[in-house]
Order: structure tokens, then sequence, then C-alpha cells
């Protein structure tokens, strides 16, 4: 049987509509369309809209309060790396501008102090039986004006609470202000000079861009214009967050003087130590036991008469050291770093080899002067340059060496 068009229309429509049927009568509405879960649903993901927008606007003022931070640190004059040597460096030069005859120095150790002392307890004094009658009479005209109090007690609730809870916050920043504390390094100073070089240098140390504390002064007159005493003297240091650049370090020490020798690599001012067959070194290091004039540790760059790219270490322990080398567009950059400074401080330098396919660093060590000089340096390398690191170390004590490599596999060592 031959259908026509239209009914054939008619059957296709039909045929849609028990398809319609039956899926509205197999599969409920109410679970197609289901307005709670579609309601959770906006409401979870405008809940994560929301909390991402808040974190957008925390960052940024995170972002605010650390830059602010810094820039406040930056604004102390507390040094941010306290060093032995360096104290010794600054006292030294303060003393010498003042005449300042220092026949000892002892430093103790660096200890952990809160930033404000606990407040001193009340000492209960005795009263006289006036100031007992006084006291009465005070507190009697005083009973008279709590029942006004008692009256607009009511009236000043709501203040009040407002303003217990301005007593709170302030309290617990006083707690957290208290339980605050920093590193300090405290020096006692015995010398002799005259009265006005002593006030002078109480000046000078009062004036200094560093604050420093005179806690204690001790001081004998013998005959003579010349004085002898004691002083006490307290260094502070504050924590810098990680990667905190110190903008105040160069104000900090502008009043160091220059120590050691004008080249600590030369035994005086005309016969070199060098004695190597190489001639031309890349950089220096220098390794000295505590009891020597010398910081113990001296990294450089060969050639530095003004030793701006020299780092120093003064303790009596192992520093770690690292060399990096690399090549970028057939130009080759280094950077040197100890625990506590880097060379350069920021990016890299560039420099031309004195050899071509070597770097040559020169080593000059000690033997160990007693059991307890533990004076010594880890050396490391990192080097993408393409150029072979060449080390010479020359004195190191044979027994027990000064010098280690982290991986001597990737350097080349000589040792005499």
């Amino acid at each position: 049987m031959k259908l026509s068009k239209r009914e054939k229309v008619l059957i296709c429509i039909l045929i849609i509509t028990l398809i319609i049927y039956a899926a509205y009568k197999i599969i409920p509405a109410a679970d197609m369309f289901n307005l709670e879960e579609l309601r959770a649903e906006y409401n979870l993901k405008s809940s994560e809209y929301n909390n991402m927008s808040q974190n957008i606007l925390l960052k940024n003022k995170y972002e605010e309060d650390v830059n602010a931070l810094s820039e406040e640190i930056n604004n102390l004059n507390v040094i941010s790396d306290l060093q032995q040597h360096q104290v010794i460096v600054l006292l030294n030069s303060y003393l010498v501008n003042n005449n300042i005859d220092a026949n000892s120095i002892n430093f103790t150790d660096a200890a952990v102090v809160p930033v404000n002392t606990a407040a001193a307890q009340a000492v209960t004094a005795e009263k006289s039986s006036l100031e007992t009658m006084m006291s009465d009479i005070d507190n009697f005209s005083a009973s008279g004006e709590r029942e006004k109090e008692k009256q607009s007690s009511s009236a000043g609730d709501e203040a009040a609470g407002a303003g217990s809870e301005s007593e709170q916050s302030s309290e617990q920043a006083a707690e957290q202000q208290s339980a605050l504390t920093v590193r300090s390094i405290t020096v006692n100073v015995s010398f002799e000079s005259t009265y006005n070089d002593m006030i002078k240098f109480i000046d000078a140390i009062q004036n200094n861009p560093v604050d420093i504390s005179i806690t204690n002064i001790s001081i004998v007159a013998p005959p003579g214009d010349i004085i002898q005493g004691t002083m006490t003297l307290n260094f502070y240091e504050i924590p810098k967050p990680k990667g905190f650049k110190e903008n105040n370090k160069e104000l900090i020490w502008e009043e160091l003087a220059d120590y050691g020798k004008s080249n600590p690599f030369k035994s005086d001012g005309t016969v070199s130590v060098i004695t190597s067959s190489v001639s031309n070194y890349d950089f220096y290091v220098s390794i000295k036991p505590e009891s020597s004039d010398l910081p113990t540790l001296i990294v450089g760059k060969a050639e530095d008469a003004e030793r701006a790219t020299y780092l120093y270490a003064d303790s009596n322990k192992m520093e770690d050291v690292e060399f990096q080398f690399k090549n970028e567009n057939n130009t080759y950059y280094y950077k040197y770093k100890t625990k506590i400074d880097t060379y350069p401080s920021d990016g890299w330098k560039e420099f031309e080899p004195q050899n071509n396919g070597s770097i040559y660093i020169k080593i000059y060590s000690s033997s160990r002067n007693s059991t307890t000089d533990s004076v010594g340096a880890n050396i490391s390398v990192t080097n993408t340059s393409g150029l072979k690191v060449r080390f010479e170390v020359e004195g190191d004590d044979s027994s027990s060496p000064r010098v280690y490599f982290k991986d001597p596999k990737s350097v080349i060592v000589t040792r005499k």
C-alpha cells in the first residue's frame, strides 16, 4: 500500500510523540530538571568564585604589606646579618678615630633577647600615718562619686564594651611585642683614654648608622689625664624574609675600615707567593686559621686591586663556597657565593679567562695549628661554560686538609 506524502508526515509526528511520551513516563521530569541540585551547584560555583576573588584581593594586599614591611625594615638602622668580624672592624674604626686605646675586646656568645624588657615589679613602700589618713579621706570622697557612676553605667555599657575590646587588643599587641626576640652580641671593651676622647667615642657610637646600645660603663681615674675603664655594648640583628635585599647595607657599614693586607694573596708589597708554573689565574681563595690577622676565608677575582669582588668569612668552621660559570653567545660569565654573601649580588659578571680552554683557580691554604682548628672550605662548582675548571691547592694540611670538593670528578685538582 502506497502512502501519500501527508500520511508519511503524520506517521512521523505520531512516532515522535510516542517517543516523547514514553521518555516522559520512564524518566521522571523531576530527575531531569532537579532545581534543588541546580541551585546547590550554582551556590557552590558562586562560593568558589567569591573565594577566588577574595584570595586575589588578599594576595594584592599581602604583596603591599610585604613591600611596606620591607621598606620599614630598610628604614631601621639594625644589622640584618650580624657577623663578629664586621663588628670588630666597626669598633676598631671608632676606637682609632677617637683615640681610644683598647686593651682587650671580649665577645659573648650570640644570644636571643626580648625586644622589650619586662617591667620592674612595683616596690611597696611603707606609708606614714598621715599618708594613710589622707588616703582614707580620698577614698571617702570618691565613694560619693560611685553612686553617680552606677546610675550612668547602663547607658555607657555599649561604649564600655567597645573600650574593653580596644584595651584587650592593646594588651594582646603588647603581649605579642613582649614575646618578640632578636639576636644580640655583647662586646666588653677594656680601654684607656682621656675623658674628652671617651665622650667623643660615646657620641660617635650613638650617632653612627647602626643602632648600638651602651649598657654599662665603669671608669677608674688614676692620677693624670688618662682614665681606665670598661664598656659594654650590645649589637642587634633583625632577621629578614627570604629573598630580602638589604638596601641600606652600605649605609650601615659605611664606617668600616679596610682590614687585612692590601693584597692578601701576597706576602708583602713586592714578593708574590704565586710559584706555580701557570703565571695567570682567574680567581683566588685564601684559607687561614682563626688566629691569623686575615679573615679565615677570602674569595676574590684576580687583578682586583680595589677588592670589590672579595667575599669574606671569619669563623672557626667549614664554609661552603660555590663557583658558577656559564657561556652565552661566546661570552663567559661567573658568580660565586658563600653562605652569607654572593658576588655579584644580583645577576652574573662577565669575564675573559686568562688561559684558553680552562678556568684557573688558585687556593692558598695552611696547616692546622691546633686540634680545635676547624677552618676549611667545602667547594662546589656549577659549570656550563664548556671550559675545564682547574684548582691548584697550595700549602694545605696533609693529614687534615682544609679544602674539600663536593664533586671532585667534575673539576681538575692539583695539590702542592
